[in-house]
């Protein structure tokens, strides 16, 4: 079996109106530390961000917080700075998601807002373009990517995105899905290289 040894989680700074998104981002932060699976997040100690951390934290994981200037005062790093294993401060989104992205083995995307989708379709891209290779998960929570789901299929349909690239990032329904998702992808990428 693959060794994985970090998940990179996009999500939201805010905790969203259901609750569920609270709940499952804590346990995405206790399933990776239980797999001994680092945690490479955005430091913030708020909303979703706030729950992975704190899942993670729970259960004594390995948590790597990569936040930058502007946002320190926004979304309270300093809480998670004296728990973190690791605590980057960046002058740029762009070396944030470098730093993020480069350390981790995978993508997991959560509810989020326009950050989380900025960082979803950069990493999008660069999977796209044979930058990187690492799986990227969508975890759908009660529907929540629906119509960005429904949108990406009206792009393939209007000749704007191919429709093997689809076949790019992966659709999950809950956090216990993540982990054997990315498994599964890793190893099949694994047999493809022999």
């Amino acid at each position: 079996m693959i060794k994985l040894n970090a998940v990179a989680v996009f999500c939201g700074s805010a905790p969203g109106r259901r609750a569920v998104y609270m709940r499952e981002a804590h346990r995405l932060g206790e399933i990776l530390a239980r797999n001994d699976i680092k945690l490479v997040y955005g430091a913030g100690n708020t909303g979703l961000m706030g729950a992975v951390a704190s899942g993670a934290f729970s259960e004594d994981g390995y948590v790597i917080g990569a936040t930058i200037k502007h946002l320190y005062n926004i979304e309270k790093p300093e809480m998670i700075e004296g728990k973190a294993d690791k605590f980057e401060v960046w002058d740029k989104m762009s070396d944030r998601k470098v730093s993020m992205t480069s350390q981790s083995d995978a993508i997991c995307l959560l509810p989020g807002g326009f950050g989380t989708l900025d960082e979803f379709f950069e990493v999008l891209t660069l999977r796209q373009l044979g930058i990187h290779r690492v799986p990227i998960i969508v975890v759908n929570i009660e529907g929540f990517y629906d119509t960005l789901y429904k949108m990406l299929l009206e792009m393939v349909g209007e000749g704007f995105i191919k429709p093997h690239q689809m076949k790019l990032l992966t659709f999950v329904k809950s956090v216990d899905d993540v982990l054997p998702e990315i498994r599964r992808q890793l190893e099949n990428q694994e047999e493809n290289l022999l």
